[in-house]
């Protein structure tokens, strides 16, 4: 039994907060798990039910849009602040192991973790050419043992030739529709959405999501005649409610209103994508895309930005067509129509099954032992 270290810098729980915990999940019965977590919260409730103990860091979060030299000043100070207190616990706890999953956290392991094995699990497309190229750098570092990254395309992010021999995909697991399954269908939630053609998009309500986009593509079907829905289901994230204004600015200016809505968080996924022709996927920060997985499973095909992990998903699992992020918006849409008319279920039964093999729940689980078997 290692004793494990795992450094989360959100105490509220998103998509790679989801993850780790299905990462401990995995781990816990066989090792001994510490977390260090910046305050109580979603994610603290959470390892209060697994029994699970942490640390408390204090705030480890950039201010949404601090850039330039501001930017810069603040990260210095919480790696300085991070890189002392880290140290500290490390030297305390003497884990075995420190893992990092979180995108600052990577590089905090990688600089407290002298004389303790470091493994990365790498989630995001890095937007930041200097966050890429410190990440590439710390990456050769000794103690950074395994790089475990959720899709090939994250993977390839990380360029340093001698971290070649320390990088493994592995792919998020993706749960099995259960017969027991009862489906609803969100147009009686939302009578507006029961259209033709109705279209979702699942994530936060945040630029790098893509949503300028989808609205750009709903208002250029309806003006070629189509009679088109959109789903937009997620919440507003932290800081961007001036971005979610100029969304509904645009809706307004287009005449959309009857064929946009936005439904906020929703946890009933699995019940309510089977609802949709097409899922759109136009973010550009998708490492894997788990709602792109679960549309697949319940045969809605998914058009997806190129050069993304769900890139990757649609690929593989051949349910689903790419675009090019520098097409014109005509072309996108005639793109998503196309995908909108592909057969699902046959081409499911034609071609193996990348869902329930690569992303299965046990090869998930066997992969992850594995990479802490060091």
């Amino acid at each position: 039994m290692s004793k494990i270290l795992i450094w989360e810098t959100l105490a509220k729980i998103g998509g790679g907060q989801e993850m780790t915990l299905k990462v401990v999940d995995v781990l816990q019965p066989y090792h001994q798990l510490h977390f260090l977590i910046p305050e109580e919260g979603e994610l603290s409730e959470q390892l209060k039910i697994r029994n699970i103990e942490y640390t408390l860091m204090g705030d480890q979060t950039m201010p949404k849009g601090e850039k330039g030299f501001k930017g810069l000043l603040r990260f210095a100070y919480l790696t300085i602040k991070a890189s002392i207190m880290g140290r500290k616990v490390v030297k305390k706890l003497k884990p075995d192991i420190l893992y990092a999953p979180g995108p600052a956290a990577l590089a905090w392991s990688a600089m407290c973790g002298k004389g303790t094995t470091v493994i990365w699990h790498l989630h995001h497309m890095f937007q930041s050419g200097a966050t890429l190229r410190l990440l590439n750098f710390l990456s050769a570092r000794k103690c950074v043992k395994r790089i475990v990254s959720v899709s090939d395309c994250v993977a390839d992010q990380i360029k340093n030739v001698k971290s070649d021999k320390k990088k493994q995909t592995i792919y998020n697991p993706v749960k099995t529709i259960s017969d027991n399954l009862v489906r609803k269908n969100l147009c009686d939630e939302y009578p507006t959405l029961n259209k033709e053609l109705k279209i979702v998009q699942i994530g936060f309500i945040t630029p790098t999501k893509g949503q300028r986009l989808s609205v750009e593509v709903v208002n250029n079907l309806k003006n070629r005649g189509y009679d088109v829905s959109l789903a937009i289901i997620g919440s507003v994230r932290e800081g961007d409610d001036e971005f979610k204004a100029e969304l509904d600015r645009k809706i307004a200016e287009y005449g959309l209103a009857d064929n946009i809505v936005f439904t906020g968080y929703r946890t009933d996924i699995d019940e309510i994508v089977g609802s949709f022709d097409v899922m759109f996927v136009p973010s550009t920060i998708e490492g894997f895309s788990l709602a792109s997985a679960q549309a697949i499973m319940e045969d809605v095909p998914v058009l997806s930005i190129d050069k993304t992990g769900c890139t990757e998903v649609v690929q593989k699992s051949s349910c689903g067509m790419v675009f090019s992020g520098e097409s014109e918006i005509s072309v996108i849409a005639d793109t998503l129509l196309k995908t909108a008319a592909l057969d699902v279920r046959k081409i499911k039964e034609k071609h193996p099954n990348f869902l329930l093999s690569e992303c299965s729940k046990d090869n998930f689980a066997k992969k992850i032992l594995d990479a802490f078997l060091l």
